[in-house]
């Protein structure tokens, strides 16, 4: 179990991948595309010269489509009742981009404001949300979708299973409680996703943690230069990746996924009785179990976005410094192109500065708000009356590395999810940034809901 079972899985993966590849390329080359057993005897029937060779030829194909049916269905259970993986990989082929959300009963109203304010924003992409009515959004029943005999399908989990069983080819997963600040169609022409077919996000730089002997333990050699360069291996942080958003092409990435699904499926919670240790008591939770599935299944098309990560909200000493609140004309949503509310001011100093605020952000390549990760309250027990635009003034890079040699903590945990970052400069935020949280906040309050 643990590490000695995710390495023997890594190895099977891998020969799975190499297993259907092949087989996927059998059935491609001889009927265009189509997937059918019925197709591929006629095709042995119109290629062998005697009934013999025919025989022979049939009979290697059944033995091999077996080997297929019972290696997938063991290796990955919780897709069994979408059937082979052949007709579950074609399905994605050209089937486009979209966005896919999971929540919960207590999360409505973040939904509900999430997909206004993408609205708002000039973005069009179909929406795939896993329960709820909501006007011009598809909902779907996850529970008729994944097997999870022997495990429950809840919480963090449902994240990879819903990307992989939403109707798109390629597919941009959001957090209930992610916003955007621009549209996120951009994305699928950030250069970064272009070139791998699937992008991650960086979490906080939080607790210095080593995990290199845990990563040995789990990956085949050669280690990658991703992973030599990754936080768990630098001895950085046991945090890399904030699952908020992530981006990826199914029909590109299809067996990366569905390891990611089965670590967090059946792989995932441990046993005491029987001494079996999930993947949950190795990571936290979801959000490594990405790129570590592409690491284990030998695929290092990935990456994490170059943008920084940081924090929004209000200086700790806010009174210290006076913002600019000059007014402005409205904003284009959709262009984002409005000059004069795109100044920013910078400020910096030798004494570093100090923000508190639920809410990990993350920037573009270009230090622009892209979007944020906790919602826009104070805190989880916040009420929609105290939601204010006051609440955010100014943001704050982390820096790109950590420095090992310097034992102050750049993050600090504090109550209610609320970390104080601290850094030797601070942004104030544009007056387009605040007329766009200024939406998100009118959207929110339009709702009734209890956090």
């Amino acid at each position: 179990t643990g590490e000695d079972h995710l390495k023997d899985l890594a190895s099977q993966v891998r020969i799975y991948k190499t297993a259907f590849s092949a087989w996927e390329r059998l059935h491609q080359n001889s009927f265009k595309g189509m997937t059918g057993y019925q197709n591929i005897l006629q095709s042995l029937r119109e290629s062998q010269d005697s009934v013999q060779d025919l025989n022979v030829a049939i009979q290697r194909y059944d033995d091999f489509r077996s080997y297929m049916s019972v290696f997938s269905s063991k290796l990955f259970p919780g897709t069994k009742v979408f059937g082979d993986h052949l007709t579950l990989h074609a399905s994605f082929k050209n089937a486009g981009t979209g966005i896919v959300l999971t929540f919960n009963e207590e999360q409505t109203y973040m939904v509900l404001t999430s997909i206004q304010s993408l609205r708002k924003l000039g973005c069009v992409l179909p929406v795939e949300v896993m329960y709820y009515e909501l006007p011009g959004v598809v909902t779907r029943d996850m529970s008729t979708m994944v097997d999870d005999a022997g495990w429950e399908l809840r919480g963090w989990a449902l994240k990879p299973w819903a990307m992989l069983m939403s109707s798109f080819q390629e597919v941009i997963f959001m957090d209930a409680d992610v916003l955007f600040f621009t549209n996120p169609e951009a994305l699928f022409e950030d250069p970064q996703y272009l070139e791998t077919g699937a992008l991650f996000f960086k979490d906080r730089n939080l607790d210095r943690e080593n995990k290199r002997n845990w990563l040995k333990k789990v990956l085949a050699l050669p280690i990658s230069d991703k992973v030599k360069h990754n936080r768990l291996w630098t001895k950085e942080s046991g945090h890399m990746q904030d699952s908020g958003v992530v981006m990826i092409d199914k029909w590109k990435h299809f067996v990366p996924l569905l390891l990611t699904a089965r670590l967090n499926g059946i792989d995932r919670d441990g046993n005491k009785e029987t001494g079996k240790k999930g993947v949950y008591e190795m990571v936290y939770g979801d959000k490594e179990t990405f790129w570590l599935s592409w690491e284990m299944a030998g695929v290092l098309d990935y990456a994490f976005h170059n943008g920084s990560t940081g924090i929004l909200g209000k200086l700790k000493q806010e009174d210290e410094f006076k913002l600019d609140d000059s007014d402005t004309d409205d904003v284009n949503w959709s262009k984002g192109n409005h000059q004069p509310q795109e100044q920013r001011f910078e400020h910096a100093r030798a004494q570093n500065y100090t923000s508190c605020s639920p809410q990990l952000l993350h920037l573009d390549t270009e230090d622009r708000l892209l979007w944020l990760n906790g919602w826009i309250a104070r805190s989880k027990f916040s009420e929609t009356e105290d939601l204010s635009i006051d609440s955010f003034e100014i943001f704050m890079k982390e820096p790109p590395r950590k420095d090992l040699s310097n034992k102050k903590k750049i993050w600090q945990l504090k109550q209610d999810n609320v970390c104080c970052l601290t850094a030797d400069s601070y942004t104030e935020i544009t007056e387009k940034d605040k007329q766009t949280l200024e939406m998100i906040i009118s959207f929110a309050q339009e709702y009734d809901w209890e956090p």
